[in-house]
Parts: C-alpha cells; structure tokens; sequence
C-alpha cells in the first residue's frame, strides 16, 4: 500500500507501506509547498492539491505514476502538472468532480472546488486532461459570528457534495451553505458529445448554534441525518434531513452532543468521519487532550457517546483505510504538531480504537496533516 502524505511544509510525501504491518518499506518526496489537503481523481492517475500559504495561496494537481521496475521516471513516480498561485487565501479543502468539460468525450476532464479559509470563497475550477485551468466563478459569503477574535468573517472549511448539491461549512458565519450544482452552458463538439460547464447557484443557509463555529461534517449511511462538528463549541450537531413534503423544508437540528472538555479553553474540534460500516462517528479535538471522541449511531440517527482514544498532539484529518483490508478495521491519523502518522485499529463491535502502527515523519518533510491511499 502506498499512502501520498500532505503537510504544512515545502514536501510532498509518498509512502511505500508493507501490507498489513505498516512497516515504511521506502519514501519519496517531491517539492511542493503546504498541501494541505489532497485528492485523487476516480482513477487515481491524477492528484489534486490545495497550497494553503496565505496571499501566495494556490492549487497543484500532479500526474501519479504507477510502480513499474522496469520503467525508469525522469520526474519520479509524482510529476507535476499544474500549478496556479494567488487564489483566494487559504485554501483548506477541495472537491475533485470528474465528468465536466468534457472535450471530445475526454475522461480527464472535469471540476476543482476548493474551500478558502481566509478568503471565504468557494472557487471553482476547470481540469481539462488533469491540468488545472484559472478559475471560472468565486462565491464570495459575507458572514460573522460572536467570537470576535475566530468570526470576524466568513471561513469556508469544507466542501462537501450530496447530490446535486454543495455543502459549505463556513466557521466564520456559524452556518452550512447550500449551493447548487448545476450546467451552466452546454454545447456540442466535435465528436457529437456534449461539453457540460459546471456553475455554482446559492440556494440557502442551515443556521448552526451562535459561536459554534462549524468545521467538518459528515453524512450517515442512508442521508438521513448529517453531523457536524464544531471548532469553537466542541459539539457534534446532529441534523435530521427534511422529507420536502412541504415547500422550504429544511433540514433541523435534533441534538448537540459536547464532546470536548471544557476545562482546556484551548482545545478545538478538528475533523469527523463516519466509520464504513455506518456504526460508529468518530471526531478528533486538538490543543490539549488531544484524541478521538467515539460515539455510537442509534437507530433514529442520534449519537450516544461509547469512549475517546488519546492520540499523538494536534489530528488535523483522519480516515478509514478501506482498500486491501477489510473496510473500517484500519483509521488512520496525521498528528500535525506530534510529527507523525498514527494507525489504530478498530473493534467493530464497541468502536474502540487501540494503537497499532505510528510512522514518525521527520521535521525536514513538515507537518503532516492530510493524505490519500493510492493504489493500481
């Protein structure tokens, strides 16, 4: 297994892990300036990445090239491609969406969204044969919350799909927008196939609690309910979806569950995954106590709270390793300040993590906190 590490740094990773150990049996690194979210395209023979480096900000996106011995690569397994600078601050997250402008019926082609902290945008970008072009449309959001110092505008953390349409988390504002995806041009071309140009259309906002400040969510097996979690609260906010039975249904909130503890005023939610089997939520607070709040799925999609697991300092993103094993027993874990990668295995049954494998990443490499699973 071969896992593409993130940081906060001037290195991107590539990690040649042994099958089932987890033992680093090789690494590669390539320049690239805090990537701090990636994504592959369905594929995997292209990756994209957000430079979350203030007013210099950018996106890349790499062509990776699979292991072959006996084939010698000038530029290395992960070769550069694109690269556009001066973004919208802060890009945090990123939302790969294959299928758009689809020249002549090319497979490569497709959408790059990305999530703009600082800048509080949505920015969207055409990907034609992998390579980024500049950007189409940026959503601006004008938003604040009561926390002074953390809500003086609109922080956009996360992006995420459902559907047709766009889910925006916004910090900053302490609500989800809700956006459409939908063609804003299509045209036929040379082949008879259509090029579909993807737009972006606000449609409204989900509120979340006065200074909750919400960072990550994530949806349940079947879409009934979502659960957000929060930065400046340390909830999981638990959303019930709408039946659209009546006009201007929107979806509510059914519980606030805290999951931080409030003698460490420092401490802050960071990222929240569902485990593959729909049973287990699990969400990572950091700067004091760090660690994993558990908490078991009911049958009406509220969570009750079984455990927390302690990790390495400050888990920036976590996920389930679903490929080569079976799905769920393996999380993974970037601990940004401890340098490190950690992989924990989960009991199905209770949800408990115990602490199987951790991978020190030297400080010359950055700060890992992001990271994908490649292989073909």
């Amino acid at each position: 297994m071969e896992l593409i590490v993130g940081t906060y740094g001037s290195k991107l990773l590539l990690l040649e892990l042994g099958v089932a150990t987890f033992d680093v049996l090789g690494t590669s690194m390539f320049d690239a300036e805090n990537t701090s979210y990636l994504a592959l395209s369905p594929d995997k023979r292209y990756l994209f990445a957000t430079s979350e480096s203030g007013d210099d900000s950018g996106v890349y996106s790499f062509r990776v090239h699979p292991y072959d011995r006996l084939k010698p690569l000038p530029k290395g397994r992960i070769e550069r491609i694109s690269e556009i600078r001066g973004t919208s601050p802060d890009p945090c997250h990123l939302v790969y969406i294959p299928g758009y402008f689809n020249q002549c019926g090319d497979p490569d082609n497709g959408a790059l969204l990305t999530a703009d902290y600082s800048g509080g945008t949505v920015t969207l970008f055409p990907v034609r044969s992998g390579r980024i072009e500049p950007a189409t449309q940026v959503v601006h959001f004008d938003g604040r919350g009561p926390v002074a110092e953390r809500q003086e505008s609109s922080h956009i953390h996360q992006l995420v799909p459902f559907g047709n349409l766009l889910l925006a988390v916004d910090l900053g504002a302490d609500c989800i927008h809700v956006l459409r995806l939908f063609d804003g041009t299509v045209r036929p071309l040379c082949d008879g196939r259509l090029d579909r140009a993807l737009r972006l259309e606000r449609l409204f906002d989900i509120p979340t609690p006065a200074g909750s400040g919400p960072r990550h969510l994530v949806f349940n097996q079947d879409g009934s309910h979502f659960y957000v979690l929060t930065e400046l609260s340390n909830e999981i906010l638990v959303y019930a979806m709408p039946d659209y039975t009546a006009a201007g249904d929107r979806p509510v909130l059914v519980q606030r569950l805290p999951v931080g503890d409030r003698r460490i005023p420092t401490q802050a939610g960071g990222d929240i995954q569902l485990s593959p089997d729909g049973r287990h939520v699990y969400a990572s607070l950091r700067n004091g106590d760090d660690g994993l709040a558990i908490a078991e799925v009911q049958s009406d999609g509220s969570l009750k709270p079984v455990g927390y697991q302690r990790t390495a300092a400050h888990v920036r993103d976590f996920f389930f390793l679903s490929e080569g094993l079976p799905p769920g027993e393996f999380l993974v874990i970037f601990c940004k300040n401890g340098r490190c990668i950690q992989l924990f295995k989960r009991d199905a049954a209770t949800g408990a993590l115990s602490l199987y494998r951790e991978i020190p990443i030297w400080a010359y490499y950055g700060e890992p906190v992001h990271g994908v699973v490649y292989s073909r």
